[in-house]
C-alpha cells in the first residue's frame, strides 16, 4: 500500500470513528423526539462503525491518522462496554 493510499484510507478510518459517534447520537435524539426507543439501533450502529473504524486503522496503522483512528475506536468501545455491563 502506497504511502497516499494509507493517508486516504486512514482519514477514513477517522471519519468512520467520530461519524459513528454522531450517527448514534441523533438516531437518540431523533428517537427521543418521537418518543421511540432506538437505543438498541443507536447502540448496534455505533459500535458498526466502531469496529469498521479499528479495522481500518489497524491497516493503516502506519499513518498518524489510522493510528489515531484504532485507538480511538478501541478505547469509545471499550468504554461503552464497560458502562453497559
Amino acid at each position: 500500500m502506497t504511502e497516499q493510499d494509507e493517508l486516504k484510507y486512514g482519514k477514513l478510518a477517522l471519519m468512520l470513528t467520530l461519524g459513528g459517534v454522531v450517527i448514534a447520537v441523533v438516531i437518540g435524539v431523533l428517537a427521543r423526539l418521537t418518543e421511540h426507543n432506538a437505543d438498541t439501533s443507536a447502540y448496534l450502529i455505533f459500535l458498526a462503525f466502531q469496529v469498521a473504524a479499528i479495522v481500518l486503522g489497524l491497516i493503516t496503522r502506519k499513518s498518524p491518522l489510522g493510528k489515531a483512528a484504532a485507538i480511538t475506536a478501541a478505547v469509545l468501545s471499550v468504554g461503552t462496554l464497560t458502562l453497559m455491563s
